[in-house]
């Protein structure tokens, strides 16, 4: 990643504008993948077998997250599934009856030991690419992420999330994390995430608003996404995991983040300095490495994501964290520069690039990733990118390290063929 302010224009080109992932170029109906899994059969007869998966889950009287609680189960307890209600298991288990969130249980013959998140945005009302990404991999996505929700600095939560994705979610026992940025206006802000963070009393009302949402939507989890953190704030960001962990916890809420990409300390990088992944292991469940970026729009050309980077970041990132909680970014998106500058632009845009150009993309042998140029009114361009060939050469990254899984930026610009790749 780029540090500064050239991370903070990143921001915005990446996350939030939708011009600039192809423009006119960009597709707006997604493939379909070929093959795609199909997902577990929702009318199968009951009684059925289930084990445990989180650390802990609560055995509630209703499918509610505001029914008392009847029991506390550890996580390799073996349980009976009677029915299923809006992403609930009424489950029975050491002669109690009782309710437990779906994604807390991992159903007989049903692998969930991998993870699959998959990053879920909408770029203007109405636009459907999100959606039907996850719908199409069901099978393959085991939890969604959506990026919904921005915190300001006194630690209020702003935001809302499209009813139907929970409601899909939950109906195919999908996990589900509210995605909280420090994103004011089109930019991560460093004033509104310091004023925050030093603030005590705007962290407790922080990790207070996050579980309410939580407990509100029926999230499974939270997934902070602070960027551009100052480097002064390092304990700072340390002691607002350490409560919202302290906060959550014992409500079996995942803890995860979204944490950039670094092959070294880097205590006083502008980027990533805040971010002491040594401190903040112990109160994370999961951490998500941004391993993408690694050239953008004010670099000079190069691989989103090249093998050889992404291997170094995991393997510093091992010293820190167990290979059960660790999971890779998966970019799903490219690059087009000219010697000015360079664009995003989403799988779509690619393809209309290749078309409209006739150009034949090459394939690197060193990065494990595609690229091409192609010339227009006379300015040279020079692309690289991501397709299910170069996330397939990753994936032997996560196979090698035992990796908890990965996350996907984002739901719906992706080449369809990865699907086939994670599943």
């Amino acid at each position: 990643m780029g540090e500064g302010t050239i991370a903070t224009i990143l921001a915005m080109i990446v996350y939030l504008s939708t011009a600039l992932f192809g423009g006119g170029e960009q597709a707006v109906q997604p493939g379909s993948p070929p093959g795609a899994p199909v997902r577990e059969n929702q009318q199968q007869a009951f009684p059925r077998r289930a084990v445990v998966t989180a650390k802990e889950a609560n055995l509630r009287a209703e499918p509610s997250v505001d029914a008392p609680v009847l029991a506390v189960i550890s996580g390799g307890n073996p349980l009976t599934i009677r029915q299923e209600k809006d992403g609930w298991y009424q489950v029975t288990g050491d002669g109690q009856t009782g309710w437990v969130m779906k994604w807390a249980l991992q159903p007989a013959g049903k692998d969930d030991s991998r993870e699959v998140i998959g990053y879920y945005a909408e770029s203007y009302r109405g636009d459907l690419r999100a959606m039907q990404s996850l719908t199409g991999n069901l099978g393959v996505i085991t939890t969604v992420a959506p990026f919904s929700y921005r915190i300001d600095r006194e630690g209020n939560i702003h935001g809302q999330t499209n009813p139907e994705l929970l409601k899909t979610a939950q109906t195919n026992g999908l996990k589900t994390l509210a995605v909280i940025t420090n994103i004011q206006g089109t930019n991560f802000s460093r004033d509104v995430i310091s004023g925050m963070l030093r603030s005590k009393s705007a962290r407790q009302k922080a990790v207070a608003s996050i579980l309410n949402l939580l407990k509100e939507k029926g999230y499974s989890g939270v997934n902070i996404d602070f960027e551009g953190v100052p480097a002064r704030d390092r304990l700072y960001l340390t002691a607002f995991f350490r409560e919202l962990a302290t906060a959550l916890r014992p409500h079996n809420f995942l803890v995860t983040a979204a944490l950039p990409a670094k092959t070294a300390a880097t205590e006083n990088s502008a980027w990533a300095g805040a971010f002491d992944f040594s401190a903040l292991a112990p109160y994370l469940d999961w951490a998500v490495i941004m391993t993408y970026d690694q050239h953008q729009t004010n670099s000079s050309p190069g691989p989103v994501a090249s093998f050889e980077w992404v291997e170094r970041t995991i393997s510093y990132c091992l010293q820190h964290f167990s290979p059960d909680r660790l999971l890779m970014g998966v970019p799903a998106y490219g690059y087009a520069w000219s010697d000015r500058s360079g664009r995003a632009v989403n799988y779509a845009g690619i393809e209309n690039l290749i078309r409209r150009h006739q150009v034949t993309p090459k394939w690197h042998d060193r990065y494990q990733t595609p690229f091409f140029t192609y010339t227009e009114g006379g300015t040279k361009y020079e692309v690289w990118y991501e397709n299910r060939h170069s996330t397939a050469a990753k994936m032997r990254l996560v196979n090698k390290y035992n990796l908890r899984g990965v996350a996907v930026w984002r739901l719906g610009y992706e080449d369809p063929g990865i699907w086939d790749v994670l599943s």
